[in-house]
């Protein structure tokens, strides 16, 4: 029995950690009966379905929880699953086991004494196994359920450590922080294990399968792995997702996950935009599912930038120390300025450039300008052609603004498929002449699109252009009004029918554009936006909206305004169940607007009630109350605000605006469907 140094108090003494009174302490917390009977049976291939059912089924606790989650938006099912055994036959043994883990999981973790940070424990834990279940969807090499239960399970050790010595093991967690991977390199110094080691022999007390047992051991050391490589890969890149939403000051995480990704997947940098993106998505579901508390997410794009910014940051710094440092710098600062798929500067970029010209242009007396440049309806390609696609647009759009500005001004990607300009010295009347220039150069020819499978060799593109320009002698404003003009001009323009300009202060002044009846736009708008996804399976973009054929005051219509993807669908879902509810979402505030001028038409109807979230980027919920109830044909519409951020402000601001009442997201997600028959009963008693 190997006995190693935890370390020393001020008078130089030393205490010891022993590895094997660890694994055999008797308030070491263990699975529940449940689980390691079904464990036992899973082991035999030829284990019956109504076995495992039954035994399931003989904790009624247990039985709801798993076919409340069966039934949620995580799995995504066609219809509701009444039964355990239906529930195994539809989505398979594995899928079933690993939420059967799962939530003994949670039965196993609230034994832990106070002390032990539980709210980071099952931050890092429910991020990695949701991420581990991304990668392995993403890459097929494992099944998906397995890689989650794995993630699940693969810190557990961390708890047995500090259950059996507490005293010991909390100054090494204390000074490791955050920072995960610290705490796995201070364990093995001080006590010559660590909680992989410790995870692992415990999970094989439990019988649990040996593939899950190796992820445990090994996902601080996949390279390490003799066995089960393939599931210990994606369990390892799980973890290092999760070190990257935690953690990741340096952008050593994202390094690393970058460099693994692309060894072992042949992934790049747009790969693990979408996985770090889908697993901060899956992660907030997966916390509602096992009632966890996992803090805010970071927004993944802006996780993404600052870590590129400081990964070159660091690269410039060793840089200096060797030969050609110049050179090397240069290049360095180039990377972290330049968009990596269309080539041109990037967001960072464009932020510097419009503070030194509005510098100088305050400085000379000179005027300067700003436009933004928006495709039109580009999720629609995405969404039907593949984000393969897509890029090629962006790509395509780049070059042409590039040709078409030349020396004049800096183009940039602002973000997604938002190009902005700064031209120096130009009027608004110059600036506008370049916006038309910048439309008819995209509008002019269809865009080569002959590579990408399944698609149309070539597509037709419009923009959205909007200017913004300050001159001499006018009040003076930052380089970021300026920015703020014109975005609200591009978004003008994209309200006025899109493919074409608009200029802040002469077709729209400091308030925002209303959505008016009768305001036919001056280009024939597609009906409905790129951002909704409506209850039936017509192209949005292909004609109509299909009409609604029910009878009169037989179907209520709710319109759903949220950008987070998983609250959308599950009120969307919850809604359907009433029956009789027809449901659209759109995904931000300008869907929305542009869904409603759609509505208004004879051959469309507006909705009975909107549910629309406070907090959205661009344009809020509080401006989208604003704007309905300025406008007479939609202000008799009730709306019920929600949100899940405590702004007492915001909250009074909205009702004061109109809004028929505000819901606390957490509060409603107790009981959704219960709140869902309450808020139509209430706010649509004449539908």
């Amino acid at each position: 029995m190997s006995t190693t140094s935890l370390g020393g108090d001020p008078k130089g003494s030393v205490v010891r950690l022993d590895k094997g009174r660890i694994l055999s302490c008797e308030a070491l917390p263990t699975l529940p009966a449940v689980a390691m009977e079904l464990l036992e049976k899973t082991s035999n291939p030829d284990v019956a379905i109504n076995e495992i059912a039954h035994l399931i089924q003989s904790d009624p606790g247990l039985a709801g929880k798993v076919l409340k989650t069966v039934n949620s938006s995580f799995y995504g099912l066609p219809k509701p699953c009444p039964s355990i055994d239906r529930a195994i036959g539809m989505l398979g043994l594995r899928a079933v086991k690993s939420l059967v883990l799962g939530f003994s999981m949670v039965n196993l973790t609230q034994g832990v004494d106070d002390g032990f940070d539980m709210t980071m424990f099952w931050r890092r834990t429910i991020i990695a196994a949701a991420g581990a279940r991304q990668v392995a969807l993403a890459s097929k090499t494992c099944e998906p359920d397995e890689a989650f239960a794995a993630g699940l399970f693969q810190d557990m050790g961390m708890l047995a450590i500090f259950v059996a010595a507490p005293q010991k093991y909390l100054p090494l967690v204390s000074r490791a922080g955050v920072f995960h991977n610290s705490l796995y390199k201070a364990e093995l110094k001080q006590f010559g294990f660590s909680h992989a080691t410790i995870g692992a022999e415990l999970a094989q007390r439990w019988q649990m399968p040996g593939q899950i047992v190796e992820a445990i051991r090994h996902h601080h050391t996949p390279e390490e792995a003799v066995e089960h490589s393939e599931i210990v890969r994606v369990v390892a890149l799980g973890a290092l997702a999760a070190r990257c939403v935690i953690e990741d000051v340096e952008g050593l995480a994202y390094s690393e996950l970058l460099e693994k990704a692309n060894a072992w997947y042949g992934w790049h940098q747009q790969d693990l935009t979408r996985l770090l993106e889908q697993t901060t998505t899956a992660s907030k579901g997966v916390a509602r599912l096992l009632g966890q508390g996992i803090g805010e997410m970071p927004d993944p794009q802006q996780l993404l930038v600052a870590a590129n910014q400081r990964l070159v940051e660091q690269q410039i710094i060793v840089q200096r120390e060797s030969e050609g440092f110049k050179k090397q710098a240069e290049e360095f600062e180039q990377a972290a300025t330049t968009d990596g798929l269309t080539g041109i500067a990037n967001r960072k970029r464009f932020d510097e450039v419009a503070e030194e010209a509005m510098a100088t242009a305050t400085r000379t007396g000179q005027p300067i300008a700003v436009l933004f440049s928006d495709a039109d309806k580009f999720k629609f390609v995405n969404d039907t052609y593949g984000h393969h696609a897509g890029d090629l647009v962006l790509i395509e759009l780049a070059r042409r603004l590039v040709q078409t500005v030349g020396e004049k001004g800096t183009v940039c990607r602002y973000g997604g498929e938002e190009f902005a300009i700064v031209m120096p010295g130009a009027s608004l009347e110059a600036a506008s002449q370049m916006g038309e220039a910048m439309r008819c150069a995209i509008a002019q020819g269809p865009f080569d699109l002959a590579e990408v499978p399944n698609c149309p060799d070539t597509l037709p593109r419009t923009v959205s252009v909007g200017v913004a320009a300050w001159i001499p002698g006018q009040p003076q404003v930052s380089a970021q009004e300026l920015v703020q003009q014109a975005d609200k001009a591009v978004y003008f323009a994209k309200e006025s029918g899109r493919n074409n300009v608009k200029r802040w202060g002469v077709d729209l002044g400091d308030e925002i554009a209303q959505p008016m009846p009768g305001d036919e736009p001056a280009q024939a708008a597609v009906p409905a936006a790129a951002a909704l996804a409506t209850h039936n399976d017509a192209d949005p973009f292909a004609g109509e909206i299909v009409p609604d054929l029910s009878p009169v005051g037989q179907t209520i219509r709710v319109l759903i305004v949220d950008d987070d993807a998983l609250a959308a669908h599950l009120m969307k879902t919850m809604f359907e169940r009433l029956g009789g509810v027809e449901i659209t979402v759109a995904r931000d505030g300008r869907s929305a607007v542009e869904f409603l001028r759609d509505a208004q038409r004879p051959s469309n109807s507006l909705p009975d009630l909107i549910v629309c979230d406070v907090n959205m980027p661009g344009f809020t919920g509080l401006q989208i109350v604003k704007a309905l109830k300025a406008n007479p044909v939609f202000k008799h519409i009730p709306v019920a605000m929600v949100t899940a951020v405590d702004d007492s402000q915001m909250l009074v601001a909205c009702r004061e605006a109109g809004a028929t009442d505000v819901y606390d997201k957490a509060t409603i997600s107790v009981d959704l469907d219960a709140w869902c028959r309450s808020i139509v009963a209430v706010l649509t008693p004449a539908a």
